[in-house]
């Protein structure tokens, strides 16, 4: 899949890539995907993620009328570190990766194919176990 930045960079998910890859399907006004964040940041501070996973937000069901619009101030302001994408109107990106709820993480391998994913917010500790049981 490809898409872009907010700054209109392109960025492409999928394989085959050097690392396994984490996407964070994220809505700027869901509750849930405010406590998700810092809980991913405190993980990337404490040294706990793998240095072998690239992670990258995916910013969907953006909507102008609702709470930290734009998603691209939102994420900054939140000290999100790694590459964001912008999906599209038709939620194309998070639909192709089978996505229920927000957020929603899936974790894919080297060569692009699905080896987990998971809906809703959590603490650190299950984030951290959703990772490396899926990378297992």
């Amino acid at each position: 899949m490809s898409g872009e930045s907010f700054d209109g960079s392109a960025i492409t998910i999928g394989g085959p890539t050097d690392n396994a890859t984490m996407l964070v399907f994220l809505a700027h006004w869901c509750p849930h995907c405010n406590d998700e964040i810092p809980e991913l940041l405190a993980l990337e501070e404490a040294g706990s993620l793998p240095d072998d996973l690239d992670i990258i937000a995916v910013s969907t069901a953006v909507a102008e009328d609702r709470d930290n619009y734009p998603p691209s101030e939102w994420l900054d302001e939140k000290g999100w570190p790694w590459p964001a994408m912008a999906d599209d109107e038709d939620l194309t990106a998070i639909n192709a990766f089978g996505g229920t709820a927000f957020p929603f993480t899936t974790i894919l391998d080297e060569e692009g194919e699905v080896l987990a994913r998971r809906g809703g917010s959590a603490p650190a500790d299950v984030i951290l176990a959703f990772i490396e049981d899926a990378l297992a």
